[in-house]
């Protein structure tokens, strides 16, 4: 199985795993809270119905008023700061809930809108979180210097620990701001913090719903906006740090086997090219090999002949009268003259056969001119 299968499914195991243990964990703290706020709500509602004699219809009505005028609590929220607010909570994908458009027309070009918005914002922060880590690794080189350490070379553990702290004081900042301004408790605003800079947007904590701040804070309302945006970024930055890397793991392991088969084939094929280049060098040996036979046996012949009319005059002087010296000098005498037992014998041939050929006996010589003068 390959790497990149086993990664998938280890992590479909772990997700799964984390949810369950999530939804145990939850469900341990929430569901006894749950249970005793809704008996309150129950006792409450009873109460009032009493108090003030109305009817369970009223009632429900009455929550459903309520309900609807919730938002408008804090103001006009469609003038143009609380739209730009909107705006943000949509690109951003926070999505607070508490404003979503009521007509037709604007929940049409709210899809459209957050179409083109969320991946322009996505690439927007993840080549902001680029620039910000280079800035980083600038400025932890200049500072490694200046205090005359020899390695200045910033590490990825160094990355790490400062996008980690930046992450800390830029969460703290938010929260000591938004527990002035809000009269929330810090612990709810840094909640509120964390929640809105991991874009998870639960919407139970909304900055700017109080005391009309949108018309009446400018000041508060433009540092809110501009906290949105810079906390968003610095997360960026730390995400791009840690999860991108996990993210593109799998891209690079295809990379990866793409060019190991591709090295593969190129050997094959480079292979396969040595084996005909191979074969080709060696027929061109054989026919060199067999070139070299054939002048071989041509002097031999001339040489035995040359040996045999010396030495047994009497028996060669007629033939060596017919033929004239000259034919026994080519080099190119054709081959098929001698047997193939010979013709192998001398492609491979023993150690004795390897010595000169004025050296072989004169048997051999011999039986080589009788094989001559027959043909």
């Amino acid at each position: 199985m390959k790497r990149q299968n086993v990664r998938t499914l280890s992590l479909i195991i772990c997700t799964f795993t984390y949810l369950l243990v999530g939804a145990a964990v939850f469900d341990a703290l929430e569901s006894d809270y749950e249970v005793r706020e809704n008996e309150k709500l129950e006792t409450e509602e009873r109460r009032l119905q009493g108090k003030y004699n109305i009817s369970k219809e009223d009632y429900e009505q009455l929550e459903t008023i309520i309900m609807e005028a919730e938002p408008h609590r804090a103001g006009v929220q469609w003038k143009f700061a609380g739209s730009f607010y909107f705006a943000i909570t949509v690109i951003t994908t926070i999505g607070y809930g508490h404003a979503a458009p009521g007509t037709d027309a604007g929940k049409a070009f709210c899809m459209f809108y957050a179409v083109l918005g969320i991946p322009l914002t996505l690439v927007m922060f993840q080549s902001l979180g680029e620039r910000m880590n280079t800035f980083v690794k600038c400025l932890l080189k200049r500072i490694k210097k200046c205090c005359g350490m020899r390695c200045t070379d910033v590490s990825m553990e160094n990355m790490v620990t400062v996008g980690f702290f930046s992450c800390i004081g830029t969460l703290c900042i938010g929260a000591a701001a938004f527990s002035h301004y809000e009269d929330w408790s810090f612990f709810q605003s840094y909640y509120y913090c964390f929640i809105t800079l991991t874009t998870i947007g639960f919407g139970d904590f909304v900055a700017l719903q109080n005391k009309q701040a949108l018309q009446k804070k400018p000041l508060y309302v433009a540092f809110s906006f501009m906290y949105i945006l810079v906390g968003l970024t610095v997360i960026g930055a730390f995400l791009n740090l840690v999860v991108l890397r996990f993210l593109t793991m799998n891209s690079e392991d295809e990379r990866r086997d793409a060019e190991e088969r591709a090295s593969l084939a190129g050997n094959r094929n480079s292979m396969i090219i040595h084996i005909q280049e191979d074969l080709q060098h060696g027929r061109q040996r054989y026919k060199a090999e067999v070139t070299d036979l054939q002048s071989v046996c041509s002097c031999m012949c001339y040489r035995s002949h040359e040996f045999t009319s010396r030495g047994v005059l009497s028996h060669q002087n007629s033939f060596s009268s017919q033929l004239h010296p000259q034919y026994f000098h080519s080099v190119s005498y054709k081959i098929e003259e001698i047997s193939p037992a010979t013709l192998k014998n001398s492609l491979f041939p023993s150690p004795i056969s390897s010595v000169s050929p004025g050296l072989h006996s004169f048997a051999d010589n011999h039986r080589l001119m009788k094989r001559r003068k027959s043909i």
